[in-house]
C-alpha cells in the first residue's frame, strides 16, 4: 500500500505544480489519503492484514485515484 500512497501524493503534488489542483483540492485529496493511512494502521494495529481488509484498503485506494483524476481534470479555474 506504500507505493500505491507515495504515487497518489505524488500526483497531487503534481497537480498543485501544474495548476490542475487548487490548494483546497490538493488539502481535501490529501486529508483522504491521511484518512486512508490512519484505517491501514489500524487494521494493522493487530499485527496482521486480511484479505477483506486488504480489499477494503485497495477499494478505498481506487476511489482516491478516481477523485485525483476528477479533481484534476474538472473546469474550476486556478
Amino acid at each position: 500500500m506504500n507505493d500505491r500512497q507515495t504515487r497518489q501524493q505524488e500526483r497531487i503534488g503534481q497537480g498543485v505544480r501544474s495548476g490542475e489542483l487548487t490548494k483546497e483540492e490538493a488539502k481535501d485529496l490529501a486529508a483522504e489519503q491521511r484518512a486512508i493511512r490512519k484505517e491501514e494502521r489500524a487494521y494493522k494495529s493487530d499485527g496482521k492484514l486480511t484479505g477483506e481488509e486488504r480489499k477494503d484498503l485497495h477499494q478505498d485506494q481506487n476511489a482516491a485515484s478516481k477523485d485525483i483524476y476528477q479533481e484534476k481534470h474538472d473546469a474550476e479555474k486556478r
